[in-house]
């Protein structure tokens, strides 16, 4: 038998950051908009998990890890890309809206009945503003001249 290569730190440190492989893959803004909901997902359920796993009683492990950390910086992230108050941006898009609601499904500060984290309370405040945007857009193409001819009204 034979050991397997040994990889090195240097060659280790060519592959492209994780950072780098998600913006190759999401090239449009509901791709990183619904990808970075799946981490923040992610990253409260491993923290939930630990505290589940610890048997200690006073969660003496658990919360230790930087899981609220990054999941804070996501939903940063998350308001920079929502079309809420941008000019001429598109409104955001159903699947855009679902991966949103699971996210705020998720919020401590909601499921917890805390107070909201100021970041969760900016996200809530943004992703609202997205919905009734996307719903006006929604109701405004409806009562417009094209939709009326195409229906044959």
């Amino acid at each position: 038998m034979t050991n397997p290569p040994v990889i090195h730190l240097a060659e280790r440190r060519k592959a492209p950051a994780a950072s780098a492989k998600i913006a190759g893959k999401a090239q449009d803004r509901q791709s990183a908009i619904i990808s970075l909901c799946v981490k923040y997902c992610q990253l409260l359920a491993s923290y939930d998990a630990g505290f589940d796993a610890d048997p200690t009683g006073d969660n003496e492990f658990a919360g230790t890890g930087r899981q609220t950390f990054r999941a804070r910086r996501i939903l940063m992230k998350l308001v920079a890309l929502n079309p809420h108050q941008s000019n001429g941006a598109d409104p955001i898009t159903e699947n855009e809206a679902r991966a949103m609601t699971a996210v705020l499904r998720s919020l401590y500060g909601l499921r917890n009945g805390e107070d909201l984290l100021p970041e969760e309370k900016t996200f809530v405040a943004f992703f609202a503003g997205s919905l009734a945007d996307h719903f006006g857009h929604r109701a405004s193409y409806r009562t417009s001249e094209e939709c009326r001819a195409a229906l044959g009204h």
